[in-house]
């Protein structure tokens, strides 16, 4: 008698069942279809989808005799994971977090929703990110992967209820969360569309290409400096501490837009010489963004007052 399997009713976590993967935790065959515009392995990529596909994976519980309870490791719906988390994780840059995970969902294999969350205390968090795996097109691409748990094919409700269990509640929501209802809110704009215009217009501010030709080395620092701009000047809300005052989110933004690839220069040279123990590096940038636009601005203009004085000494001279 097969067993029957007490479902999670999240799909995409129950397709995962008893499928095993060849590879330790990475398909080969990843290898070989998740590739740049190079045809190399993008291995970015292929660790986070590495990451997605593991919390995918349901956690099997044998219940009784006969059943078998699947249960997911996360509490939402779908996957919350943040770009912060995955840079901590892997070591990556925001720049590389966000290529990687465009190329995944070009490819396919993941879908990602920005969600505004309810908190208890009745605040809300905004542009909260959920990934969804698209499994079909990951066992698709996954040549060798198996369905078949011990040779007995699960099924994928209980026999002896007909009912799916172990759904979870999150946040402040008094009812189970299901595929059709959640107590969310999926804002309906592009937010990445909308994060990827920003970034390349400040890629062109602060002439990207030309700085990431002559600061080869410092293709890392360059592309985190971007970042934290486009972030701040979209999503920038609260005012944040700098040089000990907090400093309105608007005046940071309009210091922001001054920066060009001069200033990125020499943020990346004063950074080069800071003490090696910085415990907050982007707060660090943050500080050096803010001063450095300034220091350069009040530059410019007394290269201007000399350069007027100098003219005038010049009128007079004649």
């Amino acid at each position: 008698m097969p067993l029957s399997v007490i479902t999670t009713d999240i799909d995409s976590v129950d397709k995962l069942y008893g499928v095993n993967f060849t590879g330790n935790l990475v398909p080969p065959e990843w290898c070989h279809r998740i590739v740049g515009s190079n045809g190399k392995p993008n291995m970015n990529a292929i660790m986070i989808l590495a990451e997605i596909v593991y919390w995918y994976r349901p956690k099997v519980e044998q219940v009784g005799e006969d059943d078998v309870k699947l249960s997911k490791k996360f509490k939402a719906d779908l996957l919350q994971l943040s770009y912060g988390k995955i840079e901590e994780k892997f070591n990556l840059s925001r720049d590389q977090v966000k290529r990687a995970l465009d190329l995944l969902e070009s490819l396919g294999l993941i879908q990602r929703e920005l969600r505004t969350i309810k908190l208890e205390d009745k605040r809300r968090l905004n542009n909260v990110m959920y990934i969804r795996l698209l499994t079909d097109n990951v066992l698709k691409l996954t040549a060798d992967q198996k369905y078949d748990p011990g040779g007995i094919k699960p099924q994928r409700s209980c026999d002896k209820t007909g009912e799916v269990c172990g759904k979870t509640l999150i946040d402040d929501q008094t009812e189970p969360i299901t595929n059709t209802k959640n107590t969310t809110e999926i804002t309906t704009k592009d937010y990445d569309s909308i994060y990827q215009a920003e970034t390349e217009r400040v890629r062109e501010q602060v002439d990207y290409e030309v700085l990431a030709r002559d600061m080869v080395s410092d293709r890392g620092m360059i592309d985190e400096i971007v970042a934290i701009i486009a972030e701040n000047n979209l999503y920038g809300m609260e005012p944040q501490l700098i040089n000990g005052e907090r400093i309105p989110a608007s005046i940071i933004r309009k210091r922001f837009r001054k920066i060009n690839s001069y200033v990125v220069k020499e943020i990346i040279d004063s950074l080069r010489s800071a003490p090696r123990n910085i415990v907050n590096t982007r707060g660090y940038i943050m500080t050096a963004l803010y001063n450095a636009s300034s220091t350069y601005e009040l530059g410019l203009d007394m290269e201007v007052t000399r350069d007027m004085f100098r003219r005038e000494a010049s009128a007079w001279e004649a």
